[in-house]
């Protein structure tokens, strides 16, 4: 199995995004991105393009947009590079250019032989040209978007490289697994600007409160109303800390598109706490919050891929969103969690609790016939069947 090249390439996939979800700040973000793809591509060059202003790509390896070359072993930079206009001058989408076409299509594009193309501007590669005395062949062109399909800009590499060192086409099964680091990339990026966002948002509300502390009052009044309306919208389970179903619902949506688009499977896995009201019933609610959120934080643990969606459903019921994640890998998954709650020992209100869990699992590559609810009725049907064959038991829906 470990040498099995899809199952090497996902759990390649996985420490990807493990290793992009822990960087500390875009600059060494986008350098990380970079090197993976190239690497995982065999890519002579690569470079990725930020969306910043909405009307033009920068071209921005690093945070002030500038891009070093290795060029016969020296590097020359930093080096201004041309932004590439995402509009024409009569207000019109640049579909000419090979960036600038993928971000309007929201496409992945292929081009096999560059020079031979000539519906594609490759301003891009011709510039790799000079850099590089190396002629641009093969280019691989990948979106980079936000869950809400908003663009973050563009992850374009150069010229493909066989095992004998030969320049040719990025071979067919590269292309899905460049497009999924590129969307583990976009929930990197996208957090990390969240997060970049927050912490400035705190360091100038300090600056704020320590300049006017005459406005102490009305500041916690705002601050008070703020979080109340801010409690009312949040996405975050109040008694197991994990996302609600509100949460699940939206992104379950988005992911669906994602997965339509790209062609990859989506997998999902729906279980329920086995005869959970005797919890409740012979230990008290409290106990049974306890174990709600004990076997959320569990659940948590295991799924925590950038790209997994871990949600408490409803009761005492969650649901688990696997993109990019086969049926076979499903199911091992979901009997791999089912062990290991049976064999965990919880907490409640001062008692050792043992529970287990009955788990639907269903996988389906969306697409125009397939609607989200689908997916979700497929688990809920064989989660049924595990519980009424027993509980304690995982069930897989098979078209």
């Amino acid at each position: 199995m470990k040498d099995d090249p899809q199952t090497n390439a996902y759990l390649k996939l996985i420490a990807i995004g493990k290793a992009l979800s822990a960087e500390k700040n875009l600059d060494s973000l986008l350098k990380h991105i970079l090197l993976e793809a190239r690497s995982l591509a065999k890519a002579d060059a690569g470079t990725i393009y930020l969306n910043s202003d909405k009307t033009s790509l920068k071209f921005s390896i690093v945070l002030n947009d500038t891009l070093s070359i290795v060029r016969r072993g020296q590097t020359v930079g930093p080096m201004d590079l041309p932004e590439i206009p995402l509009y024409n001058e009569d207000g019109s989408p640049n579909l000419s250019n090979i960036a600038s076409c993928a971000v309007h299509r929201g496409e992945t594009i292929v081009v096999d032989d560059a020079a031979s193309n000539q519906e594609l501007d490759f301003s891009g590669g011709q510039i790799f040209n000079k850099l590089l005395d190396k002629q641009a062949t093969s280019v691989l062109t990948v979106p980079l978007k936000k869950m809400s399909d908003e663009s973050l800009g563009v992850l374009q590499l150069l010229n493909a490289n066989d095992t004998q060192g030969n320049v040719g086409p990025f071979a067919e099964h590269i292309i899905p697994l460049i497009e999924a680091l590129s969307s583990q990339a976009s929930v990197a990026m996208e957090n990390r600007a969240l997060l970049d966002e927050q912490e400035t948002q705190k360091q100038q509300l300090e600056r704020e409160v320590d300049a006017r502390t005459e406005e102490l009052k009305e500041a916690l009044v705002k601050l008070s109303e703020a979080h109340i309306v801010l409690k009312e919208t949040n996405t975050i389970d109040a008694v197991t800390g994990i996302r609600n179903r509100q949460y699940f619902d939206e992104v379950l949506g988005q992911e669906w598109r994602r997965a339509k688009r790209q062609g990859y499977d989506i997998s999902m896995l729906l279980l329920d706490i086995d005869h959970f009201k005797k919890v409740n019933d012979t230990f008290g609610h409290l106990a049974g919050d306890e174990c709600l959120e004990a076997v959320a934080s569990e659940i948590d643990r295991m799924f925590n891929r950038p790209s997994d969606v871990v949600a408490r459903y409803g009761g005492e019921e969650f649901a688990v969103v696997l993109p990019y994640v086969s049926a076979d890998n499903a199911k091992s998954l979901a009997e791999q969690l089912r062990q290991l709650i049976e064999g965990a020992t919880y907490t409640g209100d001062g008692h050792e609790l043992k529970v287990t869990v009955s788990i639907g699992v269903a996988t389906v590559s969306p697409d125009d016939k397939l609607v989200p609810r689908d997916l979700v009725g497929w688990s809920d049907s064989v989660l049924y069947e595990a519980k009424a064959s027993g509980r304690n038991l995982v069930c897989q829906y098979r078209q």
